[in-house]
């Protein structure tokens, strides 16, 4: 959570970033190929959307968005390459929940503080996962799943595509809130853990849509709540788990550019307003909608209220679950 200690931090920050250089000298960023660096492995979705993004940001201001993928460590490499970078605006990072509000959790030595060691450009996107179930359980709502656990205490698992994952927050959020005890069984990825689900090796998982939907369609798999606050473009016939009557449940993966904590304030504040354009613009909404992905843009005290929020809330969780990743 975002502490007092952290908000003065930031508060600094900020002012260093207005004398470190001046608002002209900023206003002629960028003067060189710009790298911007991916903590997540190539083709995922983060990696497709910081490549869309990289092209349009590069046609706009006329320099080369050169995308690095430093996968590693649930996205700690990455991010510690960007924390450690120059503070000339030259090197960016596009990574999100995971590195931003869960792994100062999960890991016990993290080495960088999301707060204090990055400057917050902007959200850019987030996306809901599902709730998928195996379709011979005969269950359509999440109370059907709920009851069942609830008659069936630590019998009925779930697969994810790892410890502290987005698929195994969501079901700890669920149990938390359903006060239901089940089982977590983790796999190497996604793939995996959907294959468990349609194997009937495990009762449910939270997936994302990409990889999800044609299961869905096949009727392998049966899809049975989105975890977004109200319903999803993406799925729009399938219920919340809100709307279910968990009124405080809502998981969205979320998708952010950060820089260096010391790149200049003017350069923070044309980035976030060439990011605000462009997803405006109708075929970027396409684009990300392919992607499993919905715009969603925040920047300044907004997207760091809404950060403070997450962070709170997979904090409790994850020590509630006591989960750890070191």
């Amino acid at each position: 959570m975002i502490n007092r200690r952290q908000t003065i931090v930031l508060s600094a920050a900020g002012f260093l970033n207005t004398q470190g250089t001046s608002g002209a000298q900023a206003l002629n960023w960028p003067s060189l190929t710009v790298r911007v660096v991916v903590p997540f492995a190539t083709a995922g979705s983060v990696d497709l959307l910081s490549r869309f993004l990289g092209e349009k940001l590069g046609a706009t201001l006329g320099q080369t968005f050169l995308i690095d993928n430093r996968p590693g460590a649930g996205g700690n490499i990455g991010t510690e390459l960007v924390v450690r970078a120059g503070a000339d605006g030259h090197t960016l990072l596009i990574a999100g929940s995971p590195t931003h509000v869960v792994n100062p959790y999960l890991y016990k030595n993290l080495s960088y503080d999301p707060i204090k060691d990055l400057s917050q450009v902007a959200l850019i996107a987030s996306a809901p996962n599902l709730l998928v179930v195996h379709p011979s359980l005969g269950l359509g709502t999440v109370e059907d799943l709920v009851k069942l656990a609830r008659n069936k205490p630590g019998q009925i698992s779930f697969s994810s595509a790892g410890n502290g994952t987005s698929g195994h927050l969501s079901a700890e959020l669920l149990a938390n809130q359903a006060k239901i005890e089940v089982m977590h069984v983790p796999y190497k990825g996604q793939a995996d853990a959907i294959s468990a689900v349609m194997r009937s090796d495990v009762a449910f998982a939270f997936v994302t849509i990409p990889g999800t939907l044609a299961l869905v369609k096949e009727g392998r798999i049966k899809a049975i709540a989105v975890t977004s606050a109200s319903r999803s473009a993406l799925v729009p016939d399938l219920p919340t788990v809100m709307q279910s009557g968990y009124k405080d449940f809502e998981v969205l993966a979320w998708y952010c550019m950060s820089a260096p904590a010391l790149v200049p304030k003017p350069i923070i504040e044309k980035l976030a307003s060439e990011i605000e354009k462009i997803l405006q613009q109708p075929a970027t909404k396409e684009k990300l909608l392919s992607l499993g992905m919905e715009p969603n843009f925040k920047k300044g005290p907004d997207f760091m209220g809404f950060m403070a929020k997450e962070s709170a809330k997979w904090g409790k969780v994850i020590k509630d679950a006591n989960i750890s990743a070191s």
